[in-house]
């Protein structure tokens, strides 16, 4: 870091400061006499930098401002190693309120506040407030060994974070070592807790395995009441039907239609149906269960035959629909002839044989009368040829010639015979035809005969289900189609005498009512036995949700009882492990802060030799050659090996003059070994009356080694009242201690 300019105002002594364009390298010399602002200036530097001063605490920092003044305010221009240049400016008041900011050069300010302005800058130039008094900042004081284990020199050895990493390693030994005990302490209680829970292995488990043995009985015996109570509601149900169809087809009389038989039947088949699932395999009701599934096949096998003469009338039925012309009946088949076609034909016939009967009866009247005609011709002319008539007739026809009248008679006998036989002919034509309209007539009398019979057969039959078995039994034995009539006889006779004949059918209900009855009465028997095993059943869950409910409470003691263990036990685990990893962290704290001070102690070697061997580069300068080579030990205590002794040799052996030309090379070795480890770029060294006890020989030396002892170094400022008069500078500030003002700036030549 160097310093490019200064300006302050109402700081310490003065009550305006500028030092500007001020050399990057060289000597800068502040002269004056006591109380003229030497001082002052060094501390303003500071105050510009950290906001405190080496004279000053930080309780008495108002007393940088100027006496009589209310406030204060300074600027401190700076390079850093890598070319860049800041501004640093703070203010002061008397009230306490202290601000800081710092801003690259023309440029808002970067940062505001003091706390963040004192973080910023060390990353800005590399070190702190104590690095600075330590080593590039030599405040009126004797040029004294540092002490070893000040923060400073600590910083410059890098041995500071080894140090507080020490400590902290230490501290947390002990706390660590403290919490073992208590909770070993913890850990011993706990451990008792557990053994006063005398927990017994495989208890829990006991009594869960109770507890769902149990609750499987439990529900095995609930399942089984729920299927009792099923099975007893389904006996209740068929005991219903049972009631519900059993009246009904005892009920049934023979003079019953067939429909009222079927419904019944089919009544009976639900019914037998719906038993099947429960009174069929069943001991109690399998035998008369089976017995009324033998009744109902039986009736069945009956009203089955029956059921086929019914399809056979039901065909004739159709057939007669279909010959009386019934819309719904469909087209004759080949073969038949409906009636009203039949009528039609018979009609036509009728009329046919009416219109030849006239017709032959004007042939007999016209042959009867040219019969007579002919033959009374023939009498005439052969018989009474001497009558008037004939005597005309002749007269007429001798008119017409002689030979007419031989003529005409044969032909008049034969015409007379022909008209005779004729005659005879159709007479016996007309009887023909009377005795054919005779025949036509009984024919349709006959056909509306078989139309009636078909129309009351039709009807019939159509409600043959709807009548009284008896009576459609007789109904089919008297129908024209021989073989219906003949199954309706042998059906009588055979199975369908069971259903019509009084005796035998009363004989079936008997029968039925009695297997009824057994059935009744095994439903009702199984219906009771579920029950009353039911209500053992529940006699049985009301024992067992007792213990049930005694094992749950046992369980959830137990439980709790577990718990509270696995939970004391995960406790003692933890605390255990906890012990461990505490005595665990004790050992390694402890081992890493023994070799962290194995690590310091090379370190510091390793430091007092860097600072032993840059030191010696400046001895010889300083002493003119007498002393060459320094002894650093650990406490940072200096011996010199005197060339003339051929020996290192305590300090308090040498002049007094030679002792401060010998701290001074080791503390600008300090400054150097910061510089190496931290800055990296030239910095700047302010010396405040580093001379103070210097002879003007030593003092002229001095001043001429300085910038000789390291190339880092190319801003020095030093102090004093006087220099010798051979010393050149790069620039003089003159300090005047009656004016307040900016002191006198002049460049060296």
């Amino acid at each position: 870091m160097i310093i490019n300019s200064l300006w302050a105002e109402n700081v310490l002594k003065y009550s305006l400061l500028h030092i500007l364009d001020i050399p990057p390298r060289g000597l800068i010399a502040v002269i004056g006499d006591n109380e003229s602002g030497k001082s002052s200036i060094g501390e303003s530097i500071c105050f510009a930098l950290f906001g405190r001063t080496f004279s000053l605490a930080p309780a008495d920092l108002g007393k940088i401002i100027r006496w009589g003044e209310s406030r204060c305010s300074i600027k401190l221009e700076l390079t850093t190693p890598d070319g860049q240049r800041y501004q640093i400016a703070r203010f002061l008041d008397e009230r306490g309120n202290h601000g800081a900011s710092i801003s690259r050069s023309s440029e808002s300010p970067m940062v505001r506040g003091v706390a963040e302005v004192e973080a910023a800058l060390k990353d800005i130039v590399g070190f702190g407030y104590t690095e600075l008094i330590e080593s590039f900042y030599l405040a009126q004081r004797e040029i004294t060994t540092p002490h070893p284990h000040s923060s400073a020199v600590k910083a410059m050895a890098g041995v500071t974070s080894m140090e507080k990493v020490i400590a902290n390693c230490l501290e947390e030994a002990d706390r660590a070592g403290e919490l073992a005990v208590e909770t070993a302490s913890e850990l011993a209680e706990i451990q008792s807790r557990i053994e006063a829970l005398a927990l017994q292995e495989g208890h829990l488990e006991s009594l869960q395995a109770r507890q769902e043995e149990r609750e499987s009985d439990l529900l095995v015996d609930r399942r089984r009441i729920a299927e009792l109570e099923d099975s007893a509601a389904k006996d209740e149900g068929m005991l219903g039907r049972l009631h519900e169809v059993a009246p009904g087809w005892l009920a049934v009389e023979p003079t019953a239609p067939f429909a009222a038989w079927q419904a019944q039947q089919a009544r009976l088949e639900g019914l037998l149906a719906d038993l099947a699932p429960h009174c069929g395999e069943r001991v109690a009701t399998a035998r008369t269960f089976s017995a009324l599934a033998d009744f109902a096949a039986d009736t069945r096998e009956r009203l089955n035959a029956f059921e086929g003469l019914s399809r056979r009338a039901g065909a004739y039925r159709e057939q007669l629909e279909r010959l009386l012309g019934a819309p719904a009946a469909g087209e004759l088949k080949p073969g038949e002839q409906s009636f009203a076609a039949r009528k039609e034909q018979a009609a036509q016939e009728a009329a046919a044989a009416s219109s030849s009967r006239g017709t032959n009866r004007l042939l007999i009247v016209l042959c009867l009368l040219l019969g007579i005609g002919s033959w009374a011709l023939v009498g005439l002319v052969g018989l009474a040829p001497d009558s008037q008539p004939a005597q005309k007739l002749s007269d007429w026809l001798s008119g017409l010639g002689a030979d007419w009248e031989a003529q005409l008679r044969p032909w008049l006998i034969l015409a007379a015979s022909a008209f005779t036989l004729l005659f005879l002919a159709f007479m016996g034509h007309g009887i023909g035809l009377r005795s054919r309209l005779k025949q036509l007539a009984h024919a349709r009398e006959a056909l509306a005969g078989e139309e009636e019979s078909a129309i009351r057969d039709a009807r019939d039959l159509a409600a043959l289900h709807q009548m009284p078995l008896s009576e459609a039994l007789g109904l089919l034995g008297l129908l024209p189609d021989e073989s219906i009539a003949a199954h309706a006889a042998d059906y009588a006779q055979g199975l369908g005498g069971a259903l019509v004949d009084v005796q035998e059918a009363e004989g079936r209900r008997d029968a039925f009512g009695q297997t009824v009855a057994a059935l009744e009465g095994g439903i009702a028997k199984v219906k009771a036995a579920a029950l009353s095993e039911a209500d053992e059943l529940q006699h049985r869950i009301a024992g067992s949700e007792g213990e049930i409910a005694r094992l749950e409470e046992a369980i959830r003691e137990e439980q709790a009882r577990v718990r509270r263990h696995l939970e004391l036990g995960a406790i003692a685990g933890n605390l255990e492990s906890r012990v461990q990893d505490l005595r665990r962290r004790v050992e390694v704290r402890e081992l890493a802060a023994d070799l962290l001070k194995g690590a310091i102690h090379y370190i510091s070697q390793r430091f007092n030799t860097e600072v032993r061997n840059l030191a010696a580069e400046s001895l010889p300068k300083f002493t003119n050659g007498r002393y060459e080579h320094l002894l650093i030990d650990e406490n940072l205590n200096v011996k010199a090996f005197s060339n003339e002794k051929r020996n290192f040799m305590d300090l308090d052996e040498i002049s007094s003059g030679t002792q401060r030309q010998i701290m001074l090379a080791v503390r600008l070795a300090l400054s150097q070994k910061l510089v190496n480890s931290v800055i990296q770029g030239p910095q700047m060294l302010y010396l405040d009356e580093p001379f103070a006890f210097f002879d003007e020989t030593r003092t002229a030396s001095a001043l001429a080694v300085l910038p000789q002892v390291s190339g880092d170094f190319t801003q020095i400022w030093v102090t004093s009242q006087t220099f010798p008069p051979q010393s050149r500078f790069d620039l003089y500030i003159h300090c005047n201690a009656v004016d307040s003002t900016s002191p006198l700036v002049k460049r060296g030549k």
